[in-house]
């Protein structure tokens, strides 16, 4: 099997055994992230992971859970984010047949479905308030009771969560309950972004354009001076996730055996329309300055617009929770200047 390459040398006592499926990169942070995994896989502590999206946090929870003692019972991941409110309870904790209209069987829920296993709350910090008291609950007690029921269940599993914001932020605004923070936060992990990882960006890339050559049948073997040297530079506010769109379709629309620096049209990158944008308007505005609301909504609605309403797909898009959509869209409807419908 192939195993992570470490060049730091003050901790390459690492776990040779963990692999290269989960992570590319040899720099410096990424060793110290192998070697933090390595020895909380051997715990059952609660393990918080922060970081930008794309960087790989739900590959943590992953890794904390294959290469620990629970390897061989379930890994149940749950986007906090994608369930509607009125239906959390019962997601998460089960609920007896016939509690609500559609309740045509008795379902067992998450918490119950992880039991022996771990349990990984993705976008943990988009959790209701309501929400988060029961999930503390749940997290001192270690039992669930199932809507419609009045039986108490034991569950057994590790917690490992997730979120892309920073938590404490979240608690100093009341959005995020400080006991339920430091109840999951016992061991913080948080991952580095593309753009301080050094020349991971290019040993992801090569990884990449080997695997999209060979699934697209193309001929590509390596990247030019200048290609190497773009990646190098550009700051990949979509982190790996990014990186991987910008091959893959490079690959997609170029043959050749060198990919070259034109072919990877980084012009069409997110930053750089935004700095356009930016530019634009303050030629067209230089003597004003749009509120930063405006400037984002302006860019939620357009997303919207190009995916004809469907908030999930323009979520995925922005890279964003779609509750994030919801939330800033009612937020908006109270703001005096709002001039977009």
């Amino acid at each position: 099997m192939n195993q992570y390459i470490c060049r730091n040398k003050s901790i390459e006592h690492y776990d040779k055994n963990i692999n290269k499926q989960y992570f590319t990169g040899s720099s410096a942070g990424m060793c110290t992230l192998y070697e933090t995994l390595e020895r909380l896989a051997k715990s059952d502590v609660p393990v918080f992971l922060t970081g930008e999206s794309g960087t790989g946090k739900e590959l943590c929870a992953t890794v904390l859970h294959e290469k620990g003692a629970r390897c061989d019972k379930p890994f149940i991941a749950v986007n906090c984010a994608a369930i509607p409110f009125d239906i959390f309870e019962s997601q998460f904790f089960g609920h007896l047949k016939g509690t609500f209209t559609g309740a045509t069987c008795d379902t067992i829920g998450y918490a119950r479905a992880a039991d022996g296993g771990t349990l990984f709350l993705d976008e943990i910090s988009e959790l209701d308030l309501s929400m988060q008291s029961k999930l503390l609950r749940f997290l001192q007690t270690g039992q669930v009771m199932p809507v419609g029921s009045t039986t108490a269940h034991t569950v057994n599993c590790r917690i490992v969560c997730a979120t892309n914001v920073n938590p404490l932020e979240q608690v100093s605004k009341g959005l995020f309950r400080s006991d339920l923070y430091y109840r999951l936060n016992v061991v913080p992990v948080k991952l580095l972004p593309l753009r301080e990882r050094g020349r991971d960006v290019i040993e992801i890339a090569e990884n990449l354009l080997k695997r999209y050559s060979s699934e697209e049948k193309k001929k590509f073997q390596h990247f030019s001076a200048n290609a190497k040297k773009a990646l190098l530079d550009y700051s990949w506010p979509g982190n790996v996730r990014e990186l991987q769109n910008v091959i893959r379709r490079s690959v997609i629309m170029h043959d050749g055996v060198m990919l070259t620096l034109e072919m990877l049209d980084l012009e069409e990158s997110l930053e750089k329309h935004l700095s356009k944008c930016t530019q634009d308007e303050g030629e067209a505005w230089p003597h004003s300055v749009t509120p930063l609301w405006q400037v984002e909504q302006k860019a939620i609605e357009n997303a919207i617009r190009i995916c004809n309403g469907n908030i999930q797909r323009a979520a995925s898009l922005l890279e964003v929770a779609p509750s994030t959509l919801y939330r800033k869209r009612q937020a908006w409807k109270f703001c005096p200047d709002n001039s977009i419908s």
